[in-house]
């Protein structure tokens, strides 16, 4: 399965679609948090390995700071994700993900 070149809509509490423009790029748009409309989009640069067939791992770096570590289990749909925010603070989730048609 590839992976680049395609988007995903994920849902773990916050709402976004993910287009995976290359191995080292991608850019998310947020549309909702904790089911509040937003509008937020950023391009990072990530780093992308295939851990098994339909399994992959995604790092990146926000502009905020947050550091990302994302599993994309596209056997299954679902994601998880872990990040640390500037200050530390630990977070973590679970939630779908689905390619976008």
């Amino acid at each position: 399965m590839k992976i680049i070149g395609k988007k995903f809509e994920v849902d773990f509490g916050a709402k976004a679609v993910l287009d995976i423009q290359s191995d080292a790029q991608l850019t998310f748009h947020i549309s909702e948090k904790n089911g509040i409309p937003v509008d937020e989009s950023e391009t990072v640069e990530i780093e992308i390995t295939q851990l098994r067939s339909k399994l992959f791992m995604l790092t990146w770096k926000e502009i905020n700071g947050n550091t990302v570590t994302q599993i994309q289990d596209h056997k299954n749909q679902l994601v998880y994700m872990n990040w640390t925010l500037p200050d530390g603070d630990f977070k973590h989730a679970k939630g779908s993900i689905k390619p976008v048609n």
